[in-house]
């Protein structure tokens, strides 16, 4: 449905995209997620023709659209203050989009009443927005968008202003009239709990390069760089580094744990220095009489969080974080022997 070629662009000489080719499939829920700066924001203005991109080309539905104005597009955006008019009715703020387009009366209220029934706001449709919650002005915004039914929706962090319960309900709302619509969403986030909820595919923006996309699990479970692992979910990173090579692998050694491991070769070089990967909730507390696959920790502190408790603990300077559901207590500076499964690491390059 949208497809961009070398698309870059430059504010003052300063590159914030960096020649992204990228493909979003037509009836996606795709997110380009990353920290404040990336350039995200730019990329998706870019696709809505709110920027003009400094080279490359843009196409929606297989029409070269790079150099056609935000109207000539068939895209809609909503924006972080959903930018409704206080002076209308829900109802008015949702018909403004098809009435500047001229469609016929008839089509206008059957398309508006669908809409309103969709967000379920028929009691509020003769409101005014200041008279609405932060969500019901999402939907509003949310409705104002899908009526006008474009090929693909931009969201540009509609849910930041949100407070953390109503966020993860909106979450649920968004996704859900997303896959009754089929259109293409492009969203934009730095959230990783939104994206990693909502999304069919992510894309990982760094300094305005993609430095991975995939589904969500494929995001979590097998980053790319060190950058991915960091962003997504909370890592612990152990130095190693490759020690020989044989039969189209790289025999690697991560030093703290003592552990040797054999990956495929990535054109690695010798005594590349690499970076071991390993999620807080694949570690676990070791049996007595477990002594394989095993290192010890000194403990430090707890942090609790509801429905699991988070430990951290020391492996010579490094911290060590790990998971328990239960409540059990340890003593400062308890050595705590922890259980690893060698098949969970994922190794990344250090740069």
């Amino acid at each position: 449905m949208v497809k961009l070629e070398g698309v870059t662009k430059s504010f003052e000489e300063k590159e914030i995209i960096k020649g992204i080719d990228l493909d979003i499939y037509e009836g996606e829920f795709l997110t380009f997620l990353g920290p404040s700066g990336c350039g995200k924001t730019t990329l998706l203005r870019t696709i809505s023709g709110l920027e003009a991109v400094t080279s490359g080309k843009v196409f929606i539905d297989d029409v070269d659209v790079t150099n056609h104005a935000p109207q000539k597009r068939d895209v809609n955006t909503i924006f972080q203050n959903f930018a409704l008019f206080n002076h209308m009715s829900v109802q008015k703020n949702i018909e403004f989009g098809l009435r500047m387009k001229k469609i016929s009366e008839v089509d206008i209220n059957k398309r508006t009443k669908d809409i309103i029934k969709m967000i379920q706001m028929q009691d509020f449709k003769d409101a005014m927005p200041p008279q609405l919650s932060g969500g019901q002005q999402q939907r509003v915004a949310l409705a104002r968008g899908l009526v006008n039914k474009p090929k693909v929706l931009l969201l540009d962090e509609p849910l930041s202003s949100l407070d953390l319960k109503l966020r993860k309900k909106m979450e649920i709302e968004l996704k859900q009239i997303q896959k009754k619509t089929g259109i293409t969403f492009i969203y934009v986030t730095h959230d990783q709990d939104e994206a990693l909820s909502m999304s069919d595919r992510i894309a990982i923006i760094n300094k305005g390069v993609i430095e991975q996309i995939g589904n969500p699990r494929e995001i979590y479970d097998k980053p790319k760089t060190l950058f991915v692992a960091d962003f997504i979910g909370e890592s612990n990173k152990f130095k190693a580094n490759v020690i020989s090579f044989k039969n189209n692998n790289a025999i690697i050694k991560i030093h703290d744990l003592n552990l040797t491991l054999t990956i495929p070769d990535d054109k690695y070089k010798m005594d590349e220095a690499l970076v071991a990967i390993l999620r807080p909730e694949q570690i676990n507390i070791a049996k007595k009489n477990d002594n394989i696959n095993t290192f010890n920790v000194v403990y430090k502190e707890r942090i609790f969080n509801g429905n699991y408790t988070k430990i951290i603990g020391k492996l010579n300077k490094t911290d060590i974080a790990f998971i328990i559901y239960n409540d059990k207590e340890f003593a400062k500076n308890t050595e705590i022997k922890l259980k690893y499964k060698p098949q969970d690491f994922v190794i990344v390059r250090s740069k």
